[in-house]
This record gives structure tokens, sequence and C-alpha cells, in this order.
């Protein structure tokens, strides 16, 4: 087998695995959810207000701070829905998952045995001064 040839089977375990297939549900159904898009709009639309305003060489701070508490008020509302809550999980362990493969082809690219070199990396940040242990 090449490395092309597993390459392109990897990622096809990737999309069969039970991470990867909650996280594509997960962001379909936000994608589908109209309530959810709205307040993602809604959003994105007083995030451009506020930083066109910031752009400004006499920002008015008083909109300023308007602007910021209710971007504040909009964020919070739109990941404390049930669907961006499960989303978060969704990526989270699918970020996980992919800093696992990441790390044991980066392991393998230094000598490491990739039969074994995943066991001791689990909560790897791949700076050697955050941790004691000897994984590299």
């Amino acid at each position: 087998m090449t490395v092309d040839e597993a390459v392109r089977n990897l990622g096809k375990c990737i999309q069969a695995d039970i991470r990867y297939k909650r996280y594509v549900e997960a962001k379909k159904a936000n994608d589908e959810n109209e309530e959810l898009q709205n307040q993602i709009n809604e959003f994105q639309l007083e995030k451009m207000n506020y930083q066109r305003e910031a752009k400004k060489t006499e920002p008015n701070n008083e909109k300023m701070r308007k602007w910021e508490e209710e971007l504040e008020e909009k964020f919070e509302a739109i990941i404390a829905t049930d669907g961006m809550k499960e989303f978060q999980a969704a990526k989270l362990e699918l970020d996980a998952m992919m800093r696992r493969i990441d790390a044991v082809i980066s392991l393998s690219l230094s000598g490491e045995d990739p039969e074994t070199c995943y066991t001791s990396i689990e909560k790897c940040s791949g700076n050697c001064a955050d941790c004691s242990s000897d994984c590299h």
C-alpha cells in the first residue's frame, strides 16, 4: 500500500467514524435551523456594524459599548441553543480525534513506532515543556 492509498483509506475511516458522523449531523441540523441561522445572521450584521464603527478615526464610544453588550448577549443566546451545544460537543470530539491522528503521524515521522506512540500522547499539546512525559 502506498502512502497516498493509506491516506485515502484514512479519509474513509474518518468519514465512517461515529465522531465524524455526529459532527456532520450536528452541523447539518444547525444549518437547517432557520431560527438559529437568523440569530447568527443578526450577530454577524451587528459585528460588522461594530467593526465599521471601530475603524473610524473617532469612534463613538457609547455606540461601541452598546454593540459590545448586544454582541455578547447575541453570542450567548446562540451558544446556549441545544443545537450549538451538540455541535460544540461533536466538534470537540472530532478535534480530539484529529489531534491524535496528527500526533501519530508526527511521531511516526520522528521515528516512533506508529503502533505504540499514540498511547502516551492523548493529552499532548506538542510542546514538551508542558509536561514531564517523555513521549517524544
